[in-house]
């Protein structure tokens, strides 16, 4: 599942990413470093493919008596309850009355630089994509939910979940966000195609692309929401030695390691 993730990077830099710009009636949000349940976040929506908007996560179905604030949507609804990782069966989450409508015609992408998950000792990790790969996109549904006391209108979002890749296998975790490919952003968010041509998008992020090392504890906190709660306090899970080559001559050339920089050392920039 996927609780608190991190949006840090400026408005420029989204809106110059996803080719889009921000709603001119919505408020620009601060940076969070543990986005969480009723937070706003930015989002991008299947209604308004072109602009950034400000929804809620935690989401409550239209039909609702009372806030459910959902942060999650299982990719396989009712099916896979084991999470079994070599799971191949259907992705049912249509089955489930909260995500009927949503995942057939209310889709957004969540934007995100990163993510916190815990492991099977409850030990907090941040996961990120290599390669300086941020922001980037979770797969999401949202609805609009009137508050029957108060007349309040609410929209409200919920991350899609899928079993975890063996990277987070290795620390017991069994599930994960579903993790758009920058390929496959443009197709979630587009409208009137058959409900199997967004279905079939909900699969583990591939492991070679991704890394993780634990932080502080200081995550579990709902009052911290700070940067060093970026900082490590162990090794990462994977090596991200990559060769690069040094020209010597018109003849020559040697390949030397050199450690890729992870995006949490950048602190100076978005």
């Amino acid at each position: 599942m996927c609780r608190k993730y991190v949006l840090a990077s400026k408005l420029e830099k989204l809106e110059s990413r996803f080719n889009v710009r921000i709603n001119q009636q919505t408020l620009p949000i601060s940076e969070s470093f543990a986005v969480a349940c009723t937070d706003s976040s930015y989002v991008i929506t299947s209604e308004n493919p072109h602009e950034i908007q400000v929804y809620q996560f935690g989401m409550t179905p239209y039909w609702a008596k009372k806030p459910m604030n959902l942060i999650n949507a299982r990719a396989e609804g009712d099916k896979n309850m084991d999470d079994d990782p070599n799971y191949n069966g259907p992705n049912s989450i249509f089955l489930k009355s909260a995500f009927k409508k949503p995942i057939q015609s209310q889709r957004c992408l969540i934007i995100a630089d990163a993510y916190y998950t815990w492991s099977s000792d409850k030990k907090p990790y941040l996961v990120y994509l290599q390669g300086k790969e941020r922001p980037f996109a979770f797969a999401g549904v949202f609805d609009r939910w009137k508050n029957p006391d108060s007349g309040e209108l609410l929209t409200a979002f919920a991350i899609l979940t899928t079993t975890a890749n063996d990277m987070l296998l290795e620390i017991g975790v069994k599930r994960m966000p579903v993790i758009l490919s920058r390929s496959n952003e443009a197709k979630w968010i587009r409208s009137e195609q058959p409900l199997s041509y967004y279905l079939k998008r909900l699969f583990p992020f591939p492991t070679d692309m991704m890394n993780a090392y634990p932080v502080s504890e200081q995550v579990n906190s709902p009052e911290v929401n700070t940067r060093s709660m970026l900082n490590p306090i162990g090794e990462k899970l994977q090596s991200e030695e990559k060769p690069t080559v040094i020209q010597r001559s018109s003849h020559y050339h040697k390949v030397k390691p050199q450690r890729d920089t992870p995006w949490f050392e950048n602190r100076n920039k978005s």
